[in-house]
């Protein structure tokens, strides 16, 4: 009886500690830890627990009325993968997509800041920067994305919604548009459209998914699994150059259109890849 007592101590204090410091002590092997960013709303930080070594970063946001949980799902799976991400709320989840647009200046900022001090000093690569949003976040990353150009590797919209002029002539990095074939409001017109005013000379993809609608990245459901298979290995493939990753980014799994023009990792010579066009 008294070891069956110790032992339940023991689990109970080993669960206090790892929320205390933030780690899951899931499989994943994922730490938290909330962070304030000037420019956005409540701000999470997912990271893997161990480990040493630069890790590449990206920010993450919902979209209307979103916060940063909803974005959660998404973001354990990305930092379990290897990366360090930044999920925000905008400090107007009820505004415009420009209120987005600054969030995720602001938190390409803040990663820089924090490879400077503090539990993730040293451990990311701020030559590896990537947005990433979806909805009006993801409208957000890719407006972000043009106005920042070389100081980013990647950029992912999912589902990328505007109701403002967005110009994307800046965009310097390989771009993601993930797109919803079911989905009403950021509609297929509007998303390849998106993908229309992406500049030549960039690696770029338009993935539609089937079975998705536009909650399909916010809500727990059907579409997760290949909505975050093909986030990790597009990131993985820009971000870590691991060029095992085109099997996947090339499969049809839940896609209708797969367009993907690819110039490689560090960039080179170009070659197109279509998928189930």
């Amino acid at each position: 009886m008294k070891k069956n007592l110790a032992l339940l101590l023991a689990l109970s204090l080993m669960t206090a500690l790892a929320s205390v410091f933030g780690c899951d002590g899931g499989s994943t092997g994922v730490c938290t830890s909330t962070t304030s960013v000037s420019g956005a709303g409540a701000s999470e930080l997912y990271y893997p627990c161990s480990g040493s070594g630069a890790l590449p970063a990206t920010t993450m946001t919902s979209g209307f009325m979103g916060t940063d949980e909803q974005v959660s799902w998404l973001a354990q799976d990305v930092a379990g993968n290897g990366f360090v991400v930044l999920a925000m709320t905008p400090l107007n989840p009820m505004g415009m997509v420009s209120g987005w647009r600054d969030a995720h200046r602001a938190g390409i900022a803040k990663l820089r800041e924090l490879n400077t001090s503090g539990v993730l000093r040293g451990r990311i690569d701020t030559t590896k920067l990537q947005t990433c949003g979806h909805s009006k976040g993801g409208g957000g990353a890719l407006w972000a994305s043009s106005t920042l150009g070389s100081q980013l590797k990647s950029t992912i919209g999912m589902a990328p919604w505007q109701e403002e002029f967005l110009s994307l002539s800046g965009i310097q990095s390989a771009t993601l548009i993930q797109a919803g074939a079911l989905d009403t409001l950021a509609t297929v017109l509007m998303t390849s459209n998106e993908y229309a005013l992406l500049p030549t000379g960039i690696s770029k993809a338009y993935f539609q998914y089937t079975t998705a609608d536009h909650m399909s990245w916010a809500t727990m459901g059907t579409n997760h699994s290949s909505i975050s298979q093909d986030v990790v290995a597009w990131m993985k493939y820009y971000l870590k150059s691991d060029t095992s990753q085109r099997t996947t980014l090339n499969s049809g799994l839940g896609k209708t259109v797969n367009t993907w023009v690819d110039l490689g990792p560090g960039g080179g010579s170009s070659s197109s890849s279509g998928g189930c066009n």
